[in-house]
């Protein structure tokens, strides 16, 4: 347990996305980034820079942001995926209405992934309460 500035406590859980799961995710974000819709808006994007006349490397650098913000926002989804039911019963269970989903958001967003040698990702979540952070680590 660490305590903020505010005095608050801040508690940490750590889970894991098996390997196998960050492997499929990996192909996942491969395949969007290079086929279907993706490829289409990549290459009206790259058309109206060209028709913009900026330059090659600023291309190469914007369309590489793109990516790294896409991968990002299709990483938060996939810990959405593995973890936003366990967060739900968690944070539900000591708070309820916006708050509770602006917490189950929070907890989201803020989670630090962390991947391992064996290709797992070690996710790091931190509660603002005990009740919630025992209640994650026994749904989870």
């Amino acid at each position: 347990m660490e305590a903020d500035k505010g005095m608050q406590m801040s508690i940490t859980v750590q889970k894991t996305i098996p390997a196998a799961r960050m492997h499929q995710f990996d192909q996942m974000v491969e395949r969007w980034l290079q086929e279907g819709p993706i490829k289409l808006a990549t290459n009206a994007t790259i058309t109206a820079m060209e028709n913009a006349a900026i330059p090659k490397e600023e291309q190469a650098a914007i369309i590489e942001d793109r990516d790294i913000i896409m991968k990002h926002n299709m990483r938060l989804g996939l810990i959405s995926e593995v973890f936003a039911a366990a967060i739900e019963k968690a944070v539900k269970s000591s708070r309820s209405g916006h708050e509770a989903q602006d917490e189950i958001a929070r907890l989201i967003v803020t989670a630090i992934g962390i991947r391992q040698d064996d290709e797992s990702e070690l996710v790091t979540f931190t509660f603002a309460t005990q009740s919630e952070a025992d209640a994650f680590s026994g749904f989870a």
